[in-house]
C-alpha cells in the first residue's frame, strides 16, 4: 500500500502532464490552424459556457475521494476506505448522468442566451457525455491518489489525451470535407467545433475502461487482514454528506474560476465592437489580411483565446500537479497534529510550483511573439493580434500558476470554502477591469489580458494570507519566492541573449530550441548554486562529485 512520496510523484505527474499538454499542444494546433480566428472564436465559445457546468459537475470529486481516502487510512479505517469508493462510484455518476441530461435538455436556451442563436447548440450537446465519463473517472484518480499512487492518474491522462487527439481531430477533419457546397460559413464552424467537442468528451471513455481494468487487475493493496480489523463503517448518508462537504466547496472554486472565460466572451468582443464603432481600433491590418469587418471581434476574440490564453493557460496545469501528491500528505498531518509536516507539505509544494512558474513566466514574456511564430507559423494575422496580450499575460503568469496549490493546500487543511470567496472577488475584479481596461484605446484587447493579470495577484495576495490564519505557516520567503525569481530571470535573459546571436545564422524555430536548451542548463545551474534544488538530487550519482568539491 505504500505510494510514492512527493517528489517522486509530483515528476510522475509532471512526465504526465509534458506528454498531455504537447499531445493537446498539437490538438490545438490542428484545430486552429483548421477553423482560423473566426472558427475559434465558436469553439472557445462552446467551451466558455460548458467549463463552468463541467467543473461544478466534477471539478471537486477527485481531491475529496483523496483526501477521504487519505484520513481513512491515517486511521486505518480500511473498511471505511472501500466504502468510500464504492459510495462515490454511486452518488457521482448518478449526479454526472443527470447533469449531463440537463445540459443536453437546456442546450438550445443557453445557446440563444449567449450568443443569441443557436450556433452553440451542437458543441454543448456533444460536450454533455464528458460531465457522466469523467464523473466516474475522477471517483477512479481520487481514489488511488488517496493512497499516494500517482501511476494510474497520469496513465489515465495520457490514455485520454491520445484518444483526444485521434477523435477529435478526426471527426473535426471528417466532418469538414463532408459539409454541403455553398453551406453558410458559420453553421460550418458549428458542426465542425461540434465534431471535435464529441471526439474530447469520448476519449474519457478510454481513460475510464483503462482505471476499472488497473483495480480489476491490481486491487488497492488493501488485504483481509486489515479490513477485517476495521470492524465498522460510516453510512452511506454520512459518506456521501462528507464527500460533498469536501467536494462541493472544490467544485464551485473550479466553476467559478471558469467563469473568467465567461467573462471574456461576454465582454470582449462586445468592448471590441464598440471601439470599432468609434474609431478607435486600427482595423486596417486585419482588413488588409482578409477579415471582414463584421468579423473582427469575433476574429481578435478568437485568437486571443486560441494563441494568448491558450499558451500561457497549459502552466498553471504543471503547477496543479505538486498538489495531488501533496494532499494525501497535508491531509495525514492535518489528521494527526503534526505541524513540523504540514509546514514541510507545504513548503515542498510552493517551492515546486514556483520552480516552475518562474522560467516558464518570464521566458514566455521575453519570447511571446516568437513562440506563436514557432507553433502557428502559417496564421501571421492570428499572430499579429495575439502577440502583445501574451507578453502582458505571461508577465503575470506567476500569480496564476500559484493559485492552484495555495487553493489545494487551503482546501487540504479544511478551509474548503475559502477558496470559493476568493475567486468569486476574482472574477468580479477581472469582469469589472475587463470593461474599465477595454474601454481605453490603447490598450483595447491588451486590457484583457491585463485585468487577468491583475485578478489572479489580488486572489493570490488574499489566498496566501488566508492559508496564512488556518495554519500559521509562511513560506520561506528567500528560498520559496526570490530565489527561483532570480534563478527564472537569469534563464530567460540567457535564452534572449543567445537567441539574438544565434537569430541570423539558425532562424526563427532552431533559435528559439536552441535559446530554450541554453536557458535550461543555465537555470539548472542557478538552482543548484542557489541551494534549492530537492536534497536527493544531490545524491544521484552524477552529482555526487559536485556535492563533495562544494
Amino acid at each position: 500500500m505504500k505510494g510514492q512520496g512527493f517528489y517522486k510523484g509530483s515528476a510522475i505527474l509532471i512526465g504526465m502532464v509534458v506528454v498531455t499538454k504537447v499531445i493537446g499542444l498539437v490538438f490545438k494546433l490542428i484545430i486552429t490552424n483548421l477553423l482560423g480566428g473566426v472558427g475559434m472564436a465558436y469553439f472557445s465559445g462552446v467551451y466558455a459556457v460548458f467549463t463552468p457546468v463541467f467543473a461544478a459537475a466534477v471539478g471537486g470529486i477527485s481531491s475529496a475521494v483523496a483526501i477521504m481516502t487519505a484520513e481513512n487510512c491515517a486511521l486505518e479505517r480500511y473498511k471505511n476506505v472501500r466504502k468510500i469508493k464504492n459510495t462515490s462510484l454511486l452518488v457521482f455518476t448518478l449526479s454526472g448522468a443527470v447533469l449531463g441530461g440537463a445540459l443536453v435538455v437546456l442546450s438550445p436556451f443557453i445557446s440563444k442566451a449567449v450568443s443569441g442563436g443557436e450556433s452553440l447548440r451542437p458543441g454543448l450537446m456533444a460536450a454533455a457525455p464528458a460531465v457522466l465519463l469523467c464523473s466516474v473517472l475522477s471517483c477512479l484518480r481520487g481514489y488511488s491518489e488517496g493512497f499516494s499512487d500517482m501511476v494510474p492518474t497520469a496513465v489515465s491522462e495520457i490514455i485520454e489525451t491520445v484518444f483526444k487527439l485521434f477523435l477529435g481531430v478526426g471527426l473535426a477533419l471528417l466532418i469538414s470535407k463532408t459539409l454541403p457546397a455553398g453551406m453558410d460559413k458559420n453553421e460550418g464552424f458549428s458542426r465542425i467545433c461540434a465534431a471535435a467537442v464529441l471526439g474530447v468528451s469520448l476519449s474519457s471513455f478510454f481513460a475510464d475502461v483503462y482505471m476499472f481494468i488497473h483495480f480489476r487487475l491490481k486491487g488497492d493493496g488493501i488485504d483481509k487482514i486489515r479490513l477485517q480489523r476495521d470492524k465498522c463503517t460510516d453510512s452511506f448518508k454520512h459518506i456521501t454528506l462528507e464527500l460533498l462537504h469536501y467536494s462541493t466547496p472544490i467544485a464551485l472554486t473550479a466553476a467559478i474560476s471558469t467563469l473568467i472565460n465567461t467573462a471574456d466572451l461576454l465582454t470582449v468582443p462586445m468592448m471590441l465592437r464598440r471601439l470599432i464603432d468609434r474609431g478607435e481600433y486600427d482595423i486596417s491590418p486585419l482588413v488588409m489580411a482578409g477579415v471582414s469587418v463584421d468579423d473582427i471581434p469575433q476574429f481578435v476574440y478568437g485568437s486571443f483565446t486560441a494563441m494568448a490564453l491558450s499558451i500561457t493557460g497549459m502552466i498553471p496545469g504543471f503547477t496543479a500537479m505538486p498538489c495531488k501528491p501533496a494532499l494525501p500528505g497535508v491531509s495525514r498531518a492535518r489528521a494527526s497534529g503534526d505541524k513540523a509536516a504540514l509546514e514541510k507539505s507545504i513548503n515542498e509544494v510552493m517551492l515546486l510550483s514556483m520552480l516552475i512558474a518562474c522560467p516558464a513566466s518570464m521566458g514566455l514574456m521575453l519570447f511571446s511573439r516568437e513562440s506563436l511564430v514557432f507553433l502557428f507559423p502559417s496564421r501571421q494575422a492570428e499572430i499579429s493580434v495575439s502577440a502583445m496580450p501574451l507578453a502582458v499575460l505571461s508577465a503575470g503568469l506567476v500569480f496564476g500558476c500559484l493559485l492552484p496549490p495555495v487553493f489545494a493546500l487551503l482546501q487540504a487543511v479544511g478551509k474548503p470554502g475559502t477558496p470559493v470567496r476568493i475567486i468569486g472577488l476574482s472574477c468580479v475584479i477581472k469582469l469589472f477591469l475587463n470593461v474599465m481596461l477595454m474601454s481605453v484605446p490603447v490598450l483595447n484587447i491588451n486590457g484583457a489580458a491585463l485585468a487577468l493579470v491583475l485578478s489572479d495577484m489580488a486572489a493570490f495576495i488574499i489566498g496566501e494570507r488566508c492559508l496564512y490564519k488556518a495554519t500559521g505557516i509562511r513560506p520561506d520567503a528567500v528560498k520559496v519566492y526570490i530565489s527561483p525569481v532570480f534563478a527564472g530571470a537569469l534563464c530567460a535573459v540567457s535564452a534572449r541573449l543567445s537567441y539574438d546571436m544565434m537569430l541570423f545564422k539558425a532562424g526563427v524555430r532552431a533559435g528559439l530550441l536552441s535559446a530554450v536548451v541554453v536557458g535550461g542548463i543555465i537555470y539548472i545551474f542557478s538552482l543548484y548554486l542557489l541551494n534549492i534544488l530537492p536534497k536527493n538530487v544531490l545524491r544521484r550519482k552524477k552529482f555526487k562529485k559536485i556535492a563533495k568539491r562544494t
